[in-house]
């Protein structure tokens, strides 16, 4: 996934597939963590660009 739009799709289609038991709820809570995970990178990147002045977009942020 290039960005937080796919990953939000991602998601969905986890979500659906929980609710119609085309995954199980373990495969489905280790995607949520790796997304979490990506996410709080994502987070600890805009924080790092505040702290030093960056303007610099976080790439993974980015959508169309």
């Amino acid at each position: 996934m290039k960005n937080v739009e796919e990953l939000r799709n991602e998601l969905l289609q986890i979500f659906q597939d929980v609710r119609s038991k085309n995954i199980d709820l373990q495969n489905a809570k280790t995607a949520v963590a790796v997304s979490n995970s990506i996410l709080k990178s994502a987070a600890l990147e805009m924080e790092h660009n505040k702290l030093v002045g960056g303007k610099e977009p976080v790439d993974f942020l980015v959508t169309r």
